[in-house]
């Protein structure tokens, strides 16, 4: 925070030194300039007084009316010449602050005539945050103008001077001295405009600030009066919205109507016209606070703003009375219930332009969907045994492609399986439902099939299939344990070709599903053993080759 500081305030001395260095060792200072501009406007001044004394006596002492006529059109001129001299003699010593005193205010832009009082505080703003530099530029305009005047004047001058030296006769010479006083009165007045141009411009030059002076002194103005008022308006928008949703929960919580039931249509429209009666006192607040402020620019923009929200909104609201009619809970999707979307079930946990879908079986199940999206949709009543999905993390699963493993990550996106020998397999989840997965956490059945030989077809439906189901049970209780194995049985399948097939059907609780592959091998091994221990012959295919008799 320090070095923040400190890097602050080296960039505000050098901006200073900047600005300093602006003005060159070789310029006049302000004073001896004026006094410079000065001269050169009080001694024509001088001339033109005398020149006044001299044509009044000459109007005083003139015999004829012609004489008396053209006098006084001189003497007016001359009058009107010490007038604009001696103006401009004062406005050099007034300089900007002469000209603000006695200038007229800009004329306001006309735009249109019926939202000119409207948008004036907006006008009036950018004309004051840009008044210095249109300024500048049209006092330089002005100064070039009046310097092409003086050019002018002189050459005229000179043209004149070159005349009057090579002529003779008094009548010409008469006629240009008058036309040499003229156009001198024109130079005169040119030069004295051009020296308060220039004053003028010096001391808007000097009144310039760095940049890091202009942007420091903006941001204080703005902080100090729009930015204190907006902050105001924000803080009462904000107390406002919120001071009246605390005011709607508690209301929501003590009414009886919300107690018997929290999603009925009443609730429903309470809710909504809640939420729209807090918006109306976060706009009023901020209404308010501008105008008790007298802040009308920023009073005008949020007019402005809410005139073409209301203009904007004639067209912009039909299509979302749908969208109110769903959020109402009277569309084709209803809180509460179950709805399929991208081929998943979800519960419709809460209905808002936010609408809010839950799968309980699911990592990360919970989305955020815009209410424009759930348009369309179709939901219905949860039965209380609807499972969510078919599996849960950690659970054994056997897929239609024969893969074989645990679940280890399931979401709305993918599914990953853990096979034997701890490799992953993942699948997007419409694919894993898909595959028709069969969940063995919670129970599952084995079927096998065994035979023996026909040497044994007496007692195959008697004798050797009561011991053999009884060495089965006795093996699988001695090594799994009363708690895994929920039945076992065999049961006379077949006589085939060349055996008397026997079906093994073996039920199994959840807790062995991690050995599946096993307990199917091992029910194979324990018919081995018992064929071995009762001396049963296990047949093997046998082939019968028939030799056609001689011709």
């Amino acid at each position: 925070m320090r070095c923040l500081l400190f890097a602050f305030f080296l960039v505000f001395q050098f901006s200073r030194l900047f600005a300093q260095e602006q003005n060159s060792p070789g310029e006049k200072p302000v004073t001896e300039q004026k006094l410079d501009s000065l001269k050169t406007i009080a001694d024509p001044l001088a001339v033109s007084l005398k020149e006044l004394e001299k044509l009044q006596t000459e109007l005083k002492q003139a015999q004829t009316e012609d004489a008396k006529e053209e006098i006084q059109t001189r003497l007016d001129a001359e009058r009107e010449r010490v007038r604009q001299l001696r103006d401009n003699f004062r406005n050099i010593l007034g300089g900007s602050e002469a000209a603000e005193y006695e200038g007229e205010p800009e004329a306001g832009a006309t735009i249109q005539e019926q939202i000119s009082d409207l948008v004036q505080p907006v006008l009036s703003e950018l004309r004051e945050a840009t008044s210095q530099p249109r300024e500048l530029d049209a006092l330089k305009k002005s100064l070039v103008t009046w310097q092409e005047r003086q050019r002018k004047t002189n050459t005229v001058l000179a043209r004149i001077d070159k005349l009057i030296e090579k002529t003779t006769d008094p009548a010409i010479s008469s006629e240009l001295s008058s036309a040499r006083r003229l156009w001198a009165s024109r130079q005169a007045e040119a030069t004295s405009q051009i020296a308060v141009i220039t004053v003028r411009i010096d001391e808007r030059n000097q009144e310039r600030r760095s940049l890091w002076e202009t942007l420091s002194s903006g941001f204080s103005r703005f902080f100090k009066s729009k930015g204190m008022n907006l902050l105001m308006a924000f803080l009462a928008a904000g107390i406002g919205f919120v001071l009246t949703r605390k005011i709607y929960a508690w209301l929501r919580h003590v009414s009886p109507v919300h107690k018997k039931d929290k999603h009925n249509f009443t609730t429903r429209i309470s809710d909504v016209l809640a939420m729209g009666i807090a918006i109306l006192v976060a706009i009023a607040g901020i209404v308010i606070v501008f105008y008790a402020r007298g802040d009308w620019l920023l009073l005008t923009l949020v007019v402005i703003f809410l005139v073409g929200v209301v203009w904007t909104g004639k067209n912009a609201i039909p299509p979302y009375l749908e969208q109110i009619r769903m959020i109402l809970n009277l569309g084709s999707v209803r809180e509460g219930e179950r709805v399929i979307y991208d081929g998943l079930p979800w519960k419709v946990s809460s209905l808002g332009f936010f609408t809010t879908f839950t799968n309980p079986n699911l990592q990360g199940g919970l989305l955020r969907i815009p209410i424009k999206d759930v348009m369309g949709m179709i939901s219905r009543p949860i039965e209380p045994k609807e499972s969510w999905f078919p599996t849960s993390v950690d659970d054994w699963v056997l897929l239609s492609d024969n893969t074989y493993g645990k679940m280890i990550t399931q979401t709305a996106e993918q599914v990953v399986v853990l096979r034997l020998g701890g490799s992953y397999k993942t699948y997007p989840t419409s694919e894993f439902l898909a595959a028709i997965p069969e969940n063995l956490s919670h129970g599952f059945r084995l079927s096998v099939g065994f035979g023996i030989d026909y040497i044994h077809q007496k007692e195959s439906t008697g004798s050797i299939l009561e011991t053999l189901n009884g060495y089965l049970n006795s093996a699988l209780l001695k090594e799994l344990g009363r708690d895994a194995i929920r039945s076992v049985k065999v049961e006379f399948a077949s006589a085939a070709a060349s055996s008397l097939d026997y079906e093994i059907i073996a039920d199994f609780d959840g807790s062995c599903a991690h050995r599946y592959n096993y307990l199917r091998r091992r029910l194979q091994s324990i018919c081995v053993d018992a064929c071995n221990e009762n001396g049963w012959v296990i047949p093997f295919t046998q082939i019968t080759v028939h030799q056609a008799e001689a011709q």
